[in-house]
């Protein structure tokens, strides 16, 4: 049973909370290894290969509003969609693998080295043209 200080520690969580639980090895077994390991990075994975295909990347915004990048901004984000999603792959189906774990933390390392810089680009892209 958790105690009620656990609970309020949980309720007050941050983005910097949750970013560090990715700074560390996941817990789980292979259906979570599956789940968030293969089948949610897929979605990035495939959404980026597609706008790299067709030639725009839609920005996905809040309060569904988006915006549609050509060229090398597009470009750009397609690729950081691709890095997150590979991130996740890394993290969750390499960091549950008894053989791959070891290896896990360093590919993490470098499709964040990969998404930071594209989508900032991207999203100077954006703020540079107002």
């Amino acid at each position: 049973m958790r105690s009620a200080h656990n609970r309020y520690r949980d309720s007050r969580r941050t983005w910097g909370d949750d970013s560090e639980d990715l700074a560390h090895g996941p817990s789980g077994g292979p259906v979570k290894q599956w789940l968030a390991g293969i089948a949610f990075p897929l979605v990035p994975i495939i959404y980026g290969i597609h706008c790299l295909q067709r030639g725009y990347t839609t920005m996905f915004g809040n309060r569904g509003g988006s915006e549609e990048l050509t060229g090398n901004p597009g470009i750009a984000l397609a690729i950081a969609y691709i890095a997150i999603g590979a991130f996740f792959h890394f993290h969750f189906f390499w960091g549950l693998n008894d053989r791959l774990w070891t290896f896990s933390q360093a590919l993490k390392l470098v499709s964040l080295m990969v998404f930071l810089p594209a989508i900032g680009y991207a999203l100077y892209s954006m703020v540079s043209f107002f």
